[in-house]
């Protein structure tokens, strides 16, 4: 079993509900990344869910949860002709940690697209970006970087040198470590596996998300993915995140939106 499959592993030990371990090194700083949370959530919902793919995701973070178990428990709210919704909580001592409604169906590599809006500011090439290394400059470990090979591009990396570009933006290339393909589940992480994109404005440190959504828009094909994040607004402790999938032959695979809190300076 490979590090991301084991790390995003559940075990059902009753219909809907199913046993988790979550693992402290996906985490930035001593809380797990919501990408990754969210790709543990979406194994036990398939698990349960009439239909192979997750297409609309969203969730609310509703307190940070800690390394170790956890219980994910799923409850199916509607199952239809081609699609299903469920309701998914992941849980530790009784405590609601991340809530989320997932839809589920089937999607297909081969079907066509009716149309395709202009693409956003391409990203540099894989060998003209720079590596992320695990530790920022304000000292943050970013342990999910030891499993997430991620490589961004020059144009949005100059708050790492403490030359902040000065806009909400950030891009990057992004494929898991130990060698896993990308999928569904694996799209749930990248849209959160890249910087914030207040570092953009210089503003480092603590931006913890508090809903994100997901929609899965193709099944990847194998290679590296790319991602482009975008925000419109940073006011009053709050910014905005849009991001933007492709995945290696250039196809809209995944988008999402979230927002998150920003300490007030």
């Amino acid at each position: 079993m490979s590090d991301f499959n084991e790390a995003s592993a559940t075990r059902q030990i009753s219909p809907g509900v199913h046993a988790a371990d979550i693992n402290s090194t996906w985490s930035v700083g001593d809380v797990p990344n919501g990408g990754y949370l969210l790709a543990l959530m979406l194994r036990a919902a398939l698990a349960e869910s009439a239909y192979p793919h997750p297409v609309s995701t969203t969730a609310h973070f509703v307190t940070p949860p800690t390394p170790g178990p956890a219980e994910v428990r799923v409850d199916s709210l509607r199952t239809g002709r081609t699609v299903e919704t469920l309701r998914v909580s992941l849980v530790q001592d009784d405590t609601p940690r991340v809530e989320s409604v997932v839809t589920t169906s089937t999607l297909s590599r081969t079907a066509p697209a009716e149309w395709v809006g202009p693409p956003p500011e391409p990203v540099a090439p894989v060998d003209e970006c720079i590596p992320a290394v695990v530790d920022l400059p304000d000292g943050t470990h970013v342990g999910l970087l030891e499993h997430v090979d991620l490589r961004l591009d020059p144009q949005t990396l100059g708050w790492f040198s403490g030359r902040p570009a000065g806009q909400l933006s950030m891009r990057g290339h992004v494929r898991l470590a130990d060698g896993t393909q990308p999928d569904p589940v694996v799209l749930a992480l990248a849209v959160d596996a890249l910087p914030p994109t207040v570092f953009g404005l210089g503003r480092l440190g603590w931006a913890p998300t508090v809903e994100l959504s997901v929609l899965t828009r193709g099944l990847p094909a194998p290679g590296w993915l790319s991602v482009h994040l975008r925000g419109r607004l940073v006011r009053d402790g709050w910014f905005d995140e849009e991001a933007e999938v492709y995945d290696a032959e250039g196809t809209l695979v995944a988008q999402s939106r979230q927002l998150a809190r920003i300490r007030v300076t």
